[in-house]
């Protein structure tokens, strides 16, 4: 007897996009996927994970990119994808980014940050890192900030890139400026010092980068087997490079707080001075661990009130 002929065998249905999720007003697509595969304890941190880090430190952050021309390193695939660095705004961007023109710059609009939900904006785009622009607030012809990055030669323990941010940091404070000082969530540590704008005039741009030159090179003056203010590998073997050429008009620094795309999801963090010293782990810092270590610090509480006219440091300078 002929067996009837059992019924095809439905084909499994597509595999369905996960819901979108929302923060801050913005719709997160793909929320799930990973950014950074491993935070340290062996889970994933997502799109989602970013956003909500984002939300939860942004109006810490705001005061630091506000005003400012911001560039992001984006992975929109996660860090082990493909990584490229963007400046200017494009098609199909929020309009809770701000798009800011600049004089003598390339003439498209850059990004900027004005708004705490203009980050979750950013990362819906996979933007992992953000780098403001170094000037005044609305002013960018008008240095806002110098930023002294320590970069460390390979293999230098990080004790001797501690030791370089204390002597930057007397430094600047025997010439009248306040210091501050941040992880960068790689190797190295940045020195910060605030600058109170000028009404009208007041060092420019080349001034600046020219003091800051300077102050490199009184410290590597004091310790030349330690430091070196030359960029060339050759020259900085075994060194710690006083990187000054950050800067500039339209040069960049890590915002603190930043994600880096980087393995562990390390943040740039900001630092109280009694934290830098031996023994100081900049990876203790991550997108994990940071927003409850925010919560616990006064670190640059006073980062507005204390910047400092650029002129008579300068001028003390000038005095030896």
């Amino acid at each position: 007897m002929t067996q009837p002929t059992p019924p095809p065998t439905p084909s499994d249905p597509p595999p369905r996009e996960p819901a979108p999720a929302w923060v801050m007003g913005v719709r997160l697509t793909n929320p799930d996927r990973p950014l950074w595969p491993d935070d340290g304890a062996g889970a994933p941190i997502s799109k989602l994970d970013l956003a909500r880090y984002f939300e939860t430190v942004g109006a810490w952050m705001l005061p630091h990119l506000a005003g400012r021309p911001c560039s992001l390193v984006r992975a929109p695939g996660g860090i082990g994808g493909p990584r490229f660095f963007q400046r200017h705004a494009a098609r199909g961007l929020s309009p809770l980014v701000t798009r800011v023109d600049t004089e003598g710059a390339s003439g498209k609009p850059y990004l900027q940050v004005d708004r705490v939900e203009a980050l979750a904006a950013l990362a819906q785009m996979g933007a992992i890192e953000l780098h403001p622009w170094n000037g005044a607030p609305g002013r960018p012809d008008a240095p806002g900030r110098l930023v002294f990055d320590l970069d460390p030669d390979e293999g230098l323990p990080f004790d001797r890139v501690v030791a370089a941010a204390l002597a930057v940091r007397a430094r600047l404070e025997a010439l009248g400026l306040v210091a501050f000082c941040k992880t960068t969530g790689g190797k190295g540590l940045h020195v910060v010092t605030p600058l109170a704008a000028p009404k009208r005039g007041g060092p420019d741009w080349n001034a600046a980068k020219a003091f800051a030159r300077r102050v490199c090179e009184a410290v590597a003056a004091d310790a030349p087997d330690r430091y070196v203010v030359n960029m060339a590998k050759a020259k900085r073997k075994g060194r710690i490079f006083l990187d000054y050429l950050r800067n500039d008009r339209t040069a960049t620094a890590v915002a603190p707080l930043s994600p880096r795309a980087r393995p562990g999801a390390t943040v740039a963090f900001p630092l109280i001075w009694d934290q830098v010293k031996p023994g100081l782990d900049p990876h203790t810092w991550t997108l994990r661990t940071a927003p409850a270590a925010l919560a616990r610090t006064t670190a640059w509480a006073d980062y507005e009130a204390a910047a400092r006219p650029l002129s008579p440091a300068i001028r003390k300078l000038d005095r030896g």
